[in-house]
């Protein structure tokens, strides 16, 4: 049972490839199927982990590397595709969602081999944009397969999905800053 949370880790990554050629033939129901089902396996990787109380360094590794593959490969196809029949993801948008992870992976880098601080959890606004983007790309994904309808919340998710980004960047940059502050504290006094 321990190892449930780590092969379903596993296997979202092993459904990427397959996202990707799903999207890149055109398939769009079975994109939106496929990352259904990979944002599924996350929500019960994780919850199994709690309830029984497994952690391990592999799926410590495995879990951000599959959700992150899965997010960046699908707002790259999604924006870049030149297969959409109606609706594709705004380059300001995945410009604002790359930045952002870029630059909270390069403080958690400093933070760590500079000041040596080792946790860095997620924040909730933090957790919150990252569903915000799957629900954004999802949406996208289903106004291209089956819900044109979609299209006009499609597009307002945009716009809360930046706004969104730019909020959690800003705190995980904010509470950098304040880690920082600490740890050069003790150092001061």
């Amino acid at each position: 049972m321990r190892h449930i949370p780590n092969i379903l880790t596993f296997a979202r990554l092993l459904l990427v490839p397959c996202f990707l050629l799903a999207s890149l033939q055109g398939m769009f129901v079975a994109a939106f199927v496929i990352f259904v089902s990979a944002a599924v396996t996350d929500i019960l990787d994780g919850m199994i982990a709690r309830r029984l109380n497994v952690k391990s360094r592999l799926g410590a590794l495995l879990d951000p590397t599959a959700d992150k593959t899965l997010m960046v490969c699908g707002f790259l196809y999604y924006t870049f595709g030149d297969n959409m029949t109606r609706l594709s993801l705004p380059g300001w948008l995945t410009f604002t969602v790359f930045i952002r992870d870029f630059l909270i992976a390069v403080f958690a880098y400093l933070m760590y081999t500079r000041v040596n601080i080792t946790r860095f959890p997620p924040t909730i606004a933090g957790k919150a944009s990252t569903v915000l983007q799957a629900v954004t790309l999802a949406a996208t994904i289903a106004v291209n397969a089956f819900l044109p309808q979609l299209q006009q919340f499609a597009e307002l998710l945009f716009r809360l999905s930046l706004f969104m980004t730019l909020y959690s960047g800003w705190g995980y940059l904010r509470r950098a800053a304040l880690l920082l502050n600490d740890e050069a504290s003790p150092a001061q006094a």
